[in-house]
């Protein structure tokens, strides 16, 4: 079966759906404590995703091991606590291997000034504060 990876994963959130639809998943956060509350909310349903403490830039290393990546990009805190999230989007889609497909959703105000090829865009607007981008390929 298929597998994608979440390099933002966070509680699991889209780990659960994943495996609740019979798809593998793999997550990654380089918080320990999400980390460890993702791993619970899996067991909890008996699920078997992997998860792993780092920084989203593993990826690179174990993109063998999926075939996408979804992801819903953390709002304010970042992967390294010097970095703007803006930075980091950038920085993520930079790193994406070239053949995955991807489903990324995060807010408008990140928007990266870089081209996106390949990529299609969209936005949902939820309220005055919040209007969601989604790329995908």
């Amino acid at each position: 079966g298929e597998t994608v990876c979440d390099p933002f994963c966070g509680t699991g959130t889209t780990l659960l759906e994943s495996e609740s639809m019979g798809i593998n998943a793999i997550g990654i956060d380089f918080d320990e404590k999400m980390c460890e509350i993702s791993k619970e909310n899996l067991r909890i349903n008996n699920y078997k995703s992997k998860i792993l403490k780092s920084d989203f830039q593993e990826l690179v290393k174990i993109s063998k091991d999926f075939d996408g990546i979804v992801t819903d990009l953390p709002y304010g805190r970042s992967s390294k606590a010097s970095e703007k999230p803006e930075e980091i989007l950038k920085k993520f889609i930079a790193i994406i291997p070239k053949h995955k497909k991807i489903a990324i959703m995060y807010k408008k105000e990140l928007d990266p000034k870089m081209k996106l090829k390949g990529l299609k865009k969209y936005q949902i607007y939820r309220h005055k504060s919040l209007t969601r981008t989604i790329l995908i390929k």
